[in-house]
């Protein structure tokens, strides 16, 4: 019988669309691949694919979904209003869940409980002495930190610094009551150690699926594109913060320059923003980004709120696509600016845009160094790998 683990999270990790489900799908289906009994417990919401998920049971030996009602959840997580846990962890905190899990523990033993993100905490705290993992994946904190100094209304500024100190405070918490913590990257793993006396945070990066992601032999155009979640406000931002301050610098030398920006549930404030702005495209919801990515010669990444590592970056290299992006998202990739350029300035992303579109010799270049790199220093079976040993080493399992 191989090693047991109970894995919680507050969304379904299939479709593989998005970061979140794309960094839990890939571990657990290397878990699995090790040798573990992966029982995954789930919230779900009727927009989840459950069959889907059935049918696709590569990342899991046993599948438990529990329904979540988003409107009750607003409900739930005034609470936060009263106590000292963040917005976030309380929005997803579900009743009917906690049963599950505690009926599921009284039962069964498992050698490792593990979740997704703080927000899965508060349905293992009263277990805190057992083999339990919670993974960071991204130092929140400091992604609100960096939100405040973003935002100009005072009211704005105030909301988030309150969610700023609760979640600093209870990923603290979280370092002293549960066994490990993992991250995505250094940067994230030294912004939490400043803030607490005693950790236990390991890193465990992401990876690529570099033979799904693969330079595509087809005609490239002047096309730039930004893939991600633009219902993720960071994410949002930066297509705005692009399409209007960067992109109609870009078309006063190259005119028939097209920006694509690529991602599930747009917000209304971005076709708002972008409604004036000649040769942007926002596509919503697509079936294979790959496809509205390989005519691209250009990929930007130009989030100024950003945590862990950037998968939409590496992904963009894996396919040969010269990427920009802010010091923001090149970190935690830790790559020399042969391979991924970093910029700090709207004229400046605009000129090195512009280079790149241009200068076919250059752009080959970055593209073959981008792809190697990936191939090179990114894969799931490693991070599966890092995983399974630091399992090993601080749990003797």
């Amino acid at each position: 019988m191989g090693k047991r683990i109970l894995y919680l999270t507050t969304r379904l990790p299939y479709p593989v669309v998005g970061g979140d489900r794309l960094r839990m799908y890939n571990i657990l289906k290397q878990l699995k691949l090790l040798g573990y009994e992966v029982t995954l417990i789930s919230l779900v919401t009727q927009d989840d694919d459950i069959r889907g998920a059935m049918e696709h049971n590569e990342f899991y030996s046993k599948l438990i979904t529990v329904p979540f009602n988003r409107k009750m959840a607003y409900l739930y997580a005034a609470k936060a209003v009263f106590n000292d846990k963040p917005f976030i962890v309380e929005y997803f905190y579900s009743r009917e869940m906690q049963k599950v899990v505690d009926n599921l523990l009284k039962k069964e033993n498992f050698d490792i409980i593990t979740g997704y993100m703080i927000r899965i905490a508060p349905y293992l705290e009263k277990y805190k002495d057992e083999n339990i993992i919670i993974d960071f994946v991204d130092a929140v904190s400091m992604m609100y930190q960096r939100r405040i100094k973003n935002v100009q209304s005072l009211w704005d500024k105030f909301k988030i610094g309150i969610e700023y100190i609760k979640v600093k405070n209870y990923e603290k918490k979280c370092t002293k009551i549960f066994k490990m913590q993992t991250v995505i990257s250094q940067t994230d793993k030294d912004y939490i150690e400043k803030f607490v006396k005693k950790s236990n945070i390991k890193i465990v990066g992401n990876g690529v699926d570099t033979e799904y992601y693969k330079p595509v032999d087809y005609l490239k155009e002047n096309k730039i594109c930004f893939v991600g979640s633009m219902q993720y406000i960071p994410n949002s931002e930066a297509a705005i913060y692009f399409a209007t301050k960067v992109f109609p610098l870009v078309k006063k030398s190259i005119p028939d320059a097209k920006f694509k920006i690529i991602g599930a549930n747009p917000r209304k404030d971005l076709f708002e923003a972008v409604k004036g702005v000649e040769g942007v495209e926002i596509t919503g919801k697509v079936d294979d980004v790959r496809e509205y990515m390989k005519d691209c010669k250009v990929s930007v990444c130009p989030v100024k709120i950003a945590g862990g590592i950037q998968n939409k970056i590496l992904e963009a290299m894996a396919m040969g696509i010269p990427v920009l992006t802010t010091p923001e998202g090149a970190e935690g990739i830790g790559v020399s600016e042969e391979v991924l350029e970093v910029v700090n300035s709207d004229e400046e992303y605009a000129r090195k845009v512009i280079e790149l579109i241009k200068n076919e010799q250059k752009s080959c270049e970055i593209s073959k160094k981008s792809r190697d790199f990936v191939v090179d220093n990114f894969s799931w079976t490693k991070v599966g790998d890092k995983l399974d040993e630091l399992i090993k080493e601080d749990f003797n399992v």
